[in-house]
């Protein structure tokens, strides 16, 4: 590889985006800059990276980011309490949802009190691409990357300016009703787009009591979406823009210890990004962003209500100061705030972080160095750091060699939440990990890639709770753990037909107290998936298989769900110039399974579509 000329590009790329929200750049193909903060080819970065861009995500005819995610990637195992609109939760490289950080257009929205991603409220129709990284990433993005990270990016306008009405249906009253207009003209660029989708659900939980028991009814889920961004491009290399999602809903959930209840939860989720770069000279580029993400949670009865609130700020820079040096540096500071009918200690915390990281292109390898140090006036400081060296071998192989640290932060659920049975414990540190661990990678032609990934995970200090002398439950650093995985991942596209596969063996032993020895609860150390679609002009079919291993339920490994496989099939019909059909099955085989103990997976589904996109 000509590592000058990759080396000029990113430096082009960064100038063009500087940090992980890709606004101005989602449409280069195969181009990725959650990996270093800084836009990169996706055979440039030393990171393990899927994407998942739009046309998959049309292709997939997807309703919930967790079926996006579940199919393509390896390492990311998703559990959830049910259908659309159930708690859902994601476990990347063995790691729990607290321990991979999750970004909508760059920003975090992990909520401060529980540490949890609301993926499971987030339209897939207002997605542009998916970039998944797994590893630590702690050095770029401060607390929460162990696992990995995943930067969801909104729909951006590019092209000609297009309008594309949407509606659907299925079994259990399922509906899908949208519109969505995007375009670029005269430097300026925009997207505007609204959707309701609706359902009538299924019964989620496999035990029931009595007759009345309420668990028996069906859990539906309404969700209305807007989302919108408007940039532009100036005359003196400044561009600048600003972007907004809007999601707003109620999802029926079934509440195992009180069985007569019917609960529901009203849920508003908001976001705004504004931002403004430039290159100010030929070697320095600088981007400033701001950004405010609400995420505001109450039950139907009005009984209880969570509001999180992160306002974020950054200023990024890419300076390359010699022929093969790149340095990426900046600055984040984020507040985050808890509103709630639960009582905390303390209701607001900020957190500043410095970083900076160096890429050196050498005439045959590459080498990553980076660190970060967070203040944080809650635990206090905590620095992190990494190194990657990426060596280019003969036939279009590459291998990587990593070692980085990251570190979870407590959240206000682990300092600060007081109960009648919960007390606080505000003097918690951060839970530590390091990683090592080895890539081959390979290019057999410009449409076939693999790769294999060899890593192992320890992690220190690790939050679990724990009674006191009074009977209250607390949290305390008391655990810690091993995860040692295994990741295979091939794709290749050829006379219409595109294939992916993805494998994952992981190890994830706890190593501390009286489950030493003991498997960490809910990861399934084996997950497989393979997706193939194959175009024939007018029409186009496709399936996904997606399998899991057995799933011990508790820290003791006494009791255990089944492993299981799910097959789902798609199909489209393109009628006319403008109008195209869609057709989706989802679990074909009716497979009966429990992807979270007494709670029911999907049952089989059948949802159709109709996309109208008239010439304007």
């Amino acid at each position: 590889m000509l590592h000058r000329t990759r080396l000029s590009l990113a430096i082009t790329l960064s100038a063009m985006a500087i940090d992980a929200s890709a606004e101005n750049i989602y449409k280069l193909d195969q181009v990725v800059v959650t990996a270093a903060r800084t836009a990169q080819t996706v055979d440039e970065t030393l990171a393990p990276v899927t994407i998942i861009d739009r046309a998959q995500i049309e292709n997939s005819q997807s309703t919930t980011v967790a079926e996006l995610l579940n199919q393509s990637a390896p390492g990311v195992q998703i559990t959830s309490n049910g259908g659309p609109g159930s708690n859902s939760g994601v476990y990347v490289r063995g790691t729990k949802t607290a321990q991979t950080l999750v970004l909508l257009d760059g920003r975090r929205i992990n909520a401060a009190s529980s540490g949890s991603a609301p993926l499971e409220f987030i339209d897939p129709q207002t997605i542009e691409r998916i970039e998944i990284v797994r590893g630590p990433r702690s050095t770029l993005y401060g607390a929460d990357a162990v696992g990995g990270v995943i930067n969801i990016i909104t729909r951006k306008g590019s092209g000609r300016p297009a309008l594309t009405v949407k509606a659907g249906g299925g079994n259990r009253r399922t509906g899908e009703y949208g519109l969505n207009y995007n375009g670029e003209t005269a430097n300026t660029r925009f997207n505007v787009g609204a959707r309701l989708f609706e359902t009538r659900g299924y019964d989620r939980t496999v035990a029931k009591s009595t007759p009345d028991d309420t668990n028996w009814d069906d859990d539906a889920f309404r969700n209305k979406s807007l989302s919108a961004s408007l940039s532009r491009q100036f005359e003196n290399d400044l561009e600048a823009g600003v972007s907004a999602a809007y999601f707003k809903g109620k999802s029926d959930y079934d509440d195992v210890y009180n069985p007569t209840a019917k609960p529901a939860s009203l849920f508003t989720q908001s976001m705004v990004d504004a931002y403004i770069t430039k290159p100010l000279t030929s070697a320095w580029s600088a981007r400033l962003d701001a950004g405010y993400i609400s995420d505001s949670r109450k039950s139907a009865d009005k009984a209880s209500k969570t509001d999180n609130k992160t306002l974020s700020l950054s200023w990024l820079n890419d300076i390359a100061w010699s022929s093969n040096q790149l340095l990426t540096t900046g600055i984040d500071y984020t507040n985050d705030r808890v509103d709630s009918s639960t009582t905390y200690a303390e209701d607001e915390q900020s957190n500043t972080g410095v970083f900076a990281q160096n890429l050196t292109t050498l005439t045959t390898s590459d080498l990553q160095l980076s660190g970060r140090y967070d203040d944080n006036e809650a635990f206090g400081g905590q620095f992190t750091g990494s190194a990657a060296w990426g060596i280019d071998l003969s036939a279009g192989l590459r291998l990587v060699a990593s070692y980085g640290t990251a570190f979870r932060a407590p959240t206000f659920d682990d300092m600060y939440r007081q109960s009648s049975y919960s007390a606080a414990n505000p003097d918690l540190k951060p839970e530590f990990a390091n990683n090592a661990e080895l890539e081959l990678r390979g290019v057999i032609d410009r449409h076939t890639h693999w790769s294999v990934n060899v890593y192992q995970n320890n992690m220190d200090d690790m939050l679990n709770s724990a009674k006191r002398a009074d009977g209250k439950w607390h949290t305390v650093n008391i655990d810690k753990a091993r995860i040692r995985g295994v990741e295979l991942e091939a794709s290749t596209r050829h006379a219409g037909m595109e294939v992916s596969t993805n494998l994952t063996v992981i190890n994830p032993e706890n190593r501390s107290g009286v489950n030493a020895g003991k498997k960490l609860h809910y990861r399934a150390q084996k997950l497989i998936a393979f997706n193939a679609d194959k175009d024939f002009g007018q029409w186009s079919l496709g399936g996904t298989w997606r399998a899991q291993g057995r799933t011990w339920t508790d820290p003791g490994n006494t009791q255990q769900i089944p492993g299981y496989g799910t097959l789902d099939l798609r199909a489209s019909f393109q009628w006319a110039e403008g109008v195209k059909t869609q057709l989706k099955v989802t679990n074909l085989l009716d497979k009966e399974y429990q992807p979270v103990v007494g709670y029911r997976g999907e049952p089989r589904g059948i949802f159709a579509t109709i996309a109208w996109s008239p010439k304007l």
